[in-house]
């Protein structure tokens, strides 16, 4: 559970950063230079739905500290668990499914019918997929949109890979 000092020091921020990894944390870091107290690490990635859900609450206690955009910065299963809004593993229909509306043709998709998610990333990554991984990260801004209860919110979608340590995709 995000407690309320993780939110405290938000206040009067004007954006703020939800990451699932240090890894994430400094990649975003090392693009846009925010200080440290804009970022948010949940302790796993279900407290990344706890975190919206913390930020969302103060707003709507205090509007003035909300912040105008939110940005967040996550490895792959934690955009497919975005993109999905599921809290636990996704099931591997839903983001072959996901990927099909990305672009991806069921012919592309079939050797990854019984795959684990985290096999998709490489595949998509070093084959240069990056107009994919962009409409991932599209897919995954506008799923964070849509459960933000103040629709003035921004939501800006970083992929990071784990292995490179840089964002390689963007909603931007």
């Amino acid at each position: 559970m995000l407690s309320a000092c993780s939110i405290d020091p938000l206040k009067n921020s004007h954006e703020v950063v939800i990451c699932d990894s240090a890894t994430a944390r400094s990649a975003h870091k090392e693009l846009y230079h925010f200080k440290d107290e804009v970022y948010v690490t949940p302790d796993n990635e279900t407290d990344i739905f706890e975190a919206v859900a913390g930020i969302v609450n103060s707003c709507n206690t205090s509007p003035s500290d909300c912040p105008s955009k939110i940005h967040i910065a996550l490895g792959w299963e934690s955009i497919m668990k975005t993109a999905l809004w599921k809290h636990g593993q996704p099931v591997n229909g839903e983001v072959l499914i996901l990927l099909r509306n990305a672009g991806l043709g069921s012919v592309e998709l079939q050797p990854f019918r019984t795959a684990d998610i985290n096999d998709l990333f490489p595949w998509l990554y070093y084959g240069k997929r990056f107009d994919i991984l962009r409409k991932v990260c599209h897919a995954t801004k506008k799923q964070m949109e849509s459960h933000l209860k103040d629709h003035t919110i921004r939501v800006d979608c970083h992929l990071v890979a784990q292995e490179t340590k840089k964002i390689v995709a963007s909603s931007l």
